[in-house]
Formats: structure tokens, sequence, C-alpha cells
């Protein structure tokens, strides 16, 4: 496991059901809510290991057999039977630099509980989405929703009510 943040430990956590150890490799500190770093500190198949940079993933017939990774400038090898890797989410939300659309703190588009951002006519369904839960099943709803609203918007526009 590679990561650090609120997702990053939720999937650890989850994985505790089908594991019986979980080596969480953490670049630097955990990144996490306060809550969720408690939990996840108290449970006994995670180990956490801060400070470890992930060099290679190696495997041998057909499977994955151990991490090599890096640690304070030593080699650190890690026995696994498998791997989940989770880095991190960067938004792909560089295209809206410069417009007016709002994001937040993380990159993220700020919608209105209607998936409209602050620009009118422009909606947003998904892992780009402030709040949204960073799940597939979410972001189809959301995408129905969205388009629903949209459909909303166009009739509206039609009719000459905006």
């Amino acid at each position: 496991m590679v990561g650090g943040g609120n997702s990053a430990v939720q999937e650890s956590l989850f994985l505790t059901k089908f594991a019986s150890q979980i080596d969480m490799l953490v670049r630097s500190d955990l990144k996490a809510s306060e809550v969720l770093i408690k939990e996840l500190e108290k449970h006994e198949k995670i180990n956490i290991h801060k400070g470890v940079v992930t060099k290679e993933i190696i495997g041998q017939d057909n499977k994955v057999v151990k991490v090599v990774a890096e640690k304070d400038g030593q080699t650190v090898e890690f026995p696994t039977d498998g791997v989940f890797v989770f880095i991190g989410l960067k938004p792909n939300t560089q295209f809206l630099e410069g417009s007016n659309i709002e994001l937040d703190e993380r990159g993220l588009i700020k919608t209105d509980d209607d998936l409209q951002t602050n620009m009118s006519g422009v909606y947003v369904a998904g892992d780009v989405r402030s709040g949204a839960t960073m799940q597939i099943a979410s972001a189809v709803g959301e995408g129905a929703t969205a388009a629903l609203r949209i459909r909303e918007y166009l009739e509206n526009l039609e009719r000459g009510q905006l």
C-alpha cells in the first residue's frame, strides 16, 4: 500500500477485511483526518512505514513477491502476496486555471447542490467535484443527475427563463 491521505487510509482500513497484514508505505507523514489516523494506528493488521519511497514492485512466476523501497538512504524490502497502490488524488482540473470557475484548496471544482458551478450552465460530476465520494457508483449517479440538470437548464434557456 502506498499513500497517506484520507482515501489511502480508508482503503487500508477496508482491505483489513481481506488481508492478514497490511504494510502501508508512506513517503512523508499521514495526511488524513485525525479520526482516520487514530483508527488506522489502533488497527492490529496495519503497519505504517513513514518516510519510505517505493522504488520497485518485484514479480516472480506471474505474481508479486516483494516491494523494494528506500528509507533514510537505505534499501528496504517488503515481502508481499499483493500490492494495492494508492498514491493520491490530484484532480485533472489544470485546464480551468485562469477561468472563472471556482476551485477549492485541493483544486477540486466547487458546485452547488444541483452540481452547477459558480458559472451558469456549467455542471460537474465525479471525482473532480469538491465533496465527491470518489467512488465510481457515486460518480455515475452524479453524471445522471448533472445530465438532468443540464437538460432543465437548456429547456429554461430555450423558453427565455434564464
